[in-house]
């Protein structure tokens, strides 16, 4: 598996050295510094974050090219034209299933894309006769549509397809013929005081059969071209499907209004969705790993202010016990190293004081590196206590044992402070659980009293 990542990994260090995002300066500048705290300084650390970072969205952002290629390829290579022009018919009692088709008409570039419904393939005649007394009684209500009534039609009527879940089907005839389409659309009426059309439906359920007729007076609409054709295709597929009920196959019509039509399945191009996914993730996990940082810093600062108290009470006992600063922070390091590999987690404050031993190790005065231990820390009393620290080494350490009696003391209560908030944000977190237990509670309670009754 490493032998994959190997090149994205080189990719990733190519950039990195390219740009120098891990410099002071360069990029985002609080990223740097919480990079630099969790470190503790180490610079190809914080070096290594961005090579990660980059090594991880090359390899999604390459990955989703690869899978919208192939994608690509077999969206290509596959037929979508249907087979034998024919579709297969849902069996007994499964249910009108509907068919989204495109249609390519010949002398035209583009397939027109439809909708079609195909009725499946059947109950006794006393229930065929109630489903047709009930079917009619509906349609007084069904067919004005958006009408106020059928003396005055100036919109669709609703010839409904099937009624009573689709247990009726209904086939429409109106005369004269051409003026209403057989789905209640407005196609041709030339007179501007309208024109009365007899309206027959004919209302079939299994072997039985019902008329239901009436009368309106249908006012002129205008219709597209393209409407038109529309129309004409979807009638031509309904009356196929209507003639071939019992087969197990539907015969689509291949010339509509004197035109070759072509049925074909929809298109189905899944490179934009991949390629879309694609950017949505690799910017997920870039910004998602600065999110990581950040919280890890801000754990960082939390543990600190709680780690406080302890390093004063240590530094205040072994200052008073003789050491001077310099033994006193190499005494509590020596010490942190001992118990360093117990520990589930490191302690910034104790790497941050090993880091300060470690750079007056390297020839650094000691009043700076007490200055610089403090700034590291980037809380107030750090600077505060490394700003004490190096003036103390110039007046000499008078009353410093003191200083750090009454700092251990004060911070012990803003530490409690600390626990209760974070006490509190673990509440918070634990609210919605409770919500939902509440909700299940409720349902298991309520759900069997409404049962019994």
């Amino acid at each position: 598996m490493r032998w994959m990542r190997y090149p994205f990994r080189k990719a990733g260090e190519f950039l990195v050295d390219r740009f120098l995002p891990y410099q002071s300066g360069r990029g985002d500048r609080r990223l740097y510094q919480e990079l630099t705290a969790l470190s503790a300084g180490k610079r190809a650390s914080v070096r290594e974050y961005y090579i990660s970072k980059a090594e991880t969205t090359l390899m999604i952002l390459t990955l989703g090219l690869l899978a919208a290629g192939v994608g690509f390829l077999v969206s290509a290579g596959h037929d979508r034209r249907i087979e034998n022009q024919s579709l297969i018919r849902p069996g007994y009692g499964a249910g009108d299933r509907n068919e989204e088709l495109a249609v390519q008409v010949a002398g035209e570039d583009e397939p027109r894309t439809l909708e079609i419904t195909v009725q499946d393939r059947k109950y006794t005649e006393k229930e065929q006769d109630a489903f047709l007394e009930r079917a009619a009684a509906q349609l007084d209500e069904l067919l004005p549509g958006e009408n106020g009534s059928l003396d005055e039609v100036r919109q669709n009527l609703v010839f409904p397809e099937k009624l009573e879940a689709g247990a009726v089907t209904l086939s429409w005839m109106t005369v004269p013929y051409g003026i209403i389409d057989d789905d209640g659309s407005i196609l041709h009426a030339e007179d501007e005081n309208g024109t009365l059309v007899e309206i027959q439906g004919t209302l079939t359920c299994g072997e039985k059969e019902s008329i239901y007729t009436v009368f309106a007076k249908i006012f002129p609409p205008v219709l597209s071209e393209e409407e038109s054709l529309v129309k004409s295709i979807r009638k031509e597929a309904e009356h196929a499907d209507q003639q071939d009920r019992y087969k197990e196959s539907i015969e689509l019509p291949t010339e509509v209004n004197g035109k070759v039509i072509e049925w074909m399945h929809p298109e189905e191009n899944p490179v934009p969705a991949i390629l879309a996914l694609t950017l949505l993730a690799a910017v997920c996990i870039y910004i998602g790993k600065d999110q990581k940082v950040h919280k890890q810093a801000e754990e960082r600062s939390i543990q600190l202010a709680l780690d406080y108290p302890d390093l004063m009470w240590k530094l205040s006992m072994l200052i008073g016990a003789g050491l001077t600063i310099k033994g006193a922070f190499a005494r509590v390091v020596d010490q942190y190293q001992k118990e360093k590999n117990q520990k589930t987690m490191p302690r910034y404050v104790y790497e941050e004081a090993a880091r300060a031993c470690y750079e007056m190790q390297s020839g650094i005065p000691e009043a700076e590196a007490y200055e610089r231990f403090g700034r590291r820390c980037q809380l107030p009393e750090y600077v505060r206590l490394g700003s004490y620290l190096s003036q103390n080494l110039k007046k000499g350490s008078r009353g410093l044992t003191d200083f750090l009696t009454k700092e251990a003391e004060s911070s012990l209560e803003e530490r409690k402070n600390h626990a209760r908030k974070i006490g509190e944000q673990a509440g918070t977190k634990l609210l919605m659980p409770m919500v939902l237990m509440l909700g299940i509670v409720l349902v298991v309670l309520m759900v069997p009293a409404f049962l019994s009754f």
